[in-house]
């Protein structure tokens, strides 16, 4: 069984090793110790890997919120501001 060191395993997923470290303690990925080291299975890399990528995010369209906002901070005094975001994400 190839492994990795806590270190690879965070460059291969892309996350800091706190956030290895963090998904080690809550099970979300597994390890075990060899030779006083904390080893990571690749196996469990790659199907963690396949795993974040197939989750569904949807895509930003037009009528996305965020899009009501744009230029909403620059209006010169007149409404609506940047105060009124608020306002204009909720509508």
């Amino acid at each position: 069984m190839k492994t990795v060191t806590i270190d690879e395993a965070g460059r291969v997923l892309g996350v800091s090793t706190s956030t290895v470290w963090r998904m080690i303690r809550t099970g979300e990925l597994p390890s075990f110790r060899a030779r006083g080291r904390r080893r990571v299975p690749v196996a469990a890399l790659h199907a963690k890997r396949s795993a974040k990528r197939s989750a569904d995010v949807p895509r930003f369209t037009k009528d996305h919120p965020i899009f009501r906002l744009v230029g909403a901070g620059r209006s010169g005094g007149q409404l609506p501001g940047a105060r009124d975001k608020h306002a204009i994400l909720d509508r």
